[in-house]
């Protein structure tokens, strides 16, 4: 029979299990934890916004404070010639983006908690730039538990959907679809 356990070290049998995660086994009152974290990809005609910082450092924290979030700091990075990287911290988590000027496109990681509405800042940035073209995912996190993907395109390809316009897509920007 094998030994029990000295202190400080943990045992691999089944019977020492950790306690379930479900908010029911918890001895504090339940407070849902988590959030909605929002990844989009817009393609522009113009890519001009997606060239210099002094746009970002207005469009993103502004695109912010109108969904109500609280901003807490941003730091924003010019690349040379051309593009931009940067966050914005938020009392409720964060916004980020990076842009590929000479792509035409813009992606953001917008991932927020309580009830402020991450798709209210997502649709603030696709409202300022017209995206011709958009790839968003939304991800429930922690508590929540769902996952809800949508790819569109507007314009005279806009019947090409899903899978096969990801795989196109990265096919042809010579960056293997995994």
């Amino acid at each position: 029979m094998p030994s029990a356990p000295s202190e400080g070290e943990a045992s691999l049998s089944p019977t020492n299990t950790h306690p379930p995660l479900a908010p029911e086994a918890s001895t504090h009152p339940y407070q849902p934890a988590g959030g909605l974290h929002v990844l989009a990809d817009f393609w522009v005609a113009d890519a001009e916004p997606l060239r210099r910082v002094a746009t970002w450092e207005r469009l993103l924290p502004d695109a912010c404070r109108d969904a109500g979030a609280t901003v807490l700091g941003a730091r924003f990075h010019q690349f040379q010639p051309e593009g931009v990287t940067g966050i914005v911290l938020l009392a409720e988590s964060h916004a980020s983006l990076h842009t590929w000027p000479e792509a035409g496109l813009v992606t953001l990681d917008v991932f927020t908690c309580g009830a402020l509405d991450a798709h209210a800042i997502v649709d603030r940035i696709r409202t300022a730039l017209a995206p011709v073209r958009e790839r968003v995912t939304a991800v429930a996190r922690g508590d929540r538990a769902t996952l809800h993907t949508t790819d569109s395109a507007r314009g005279p390809a806009s019947g090409e959907t899903g899978r096969d316009k990801a795989d196109r897509d990265n096919s042809a920007s010579g960056v293997p679809y995994s």
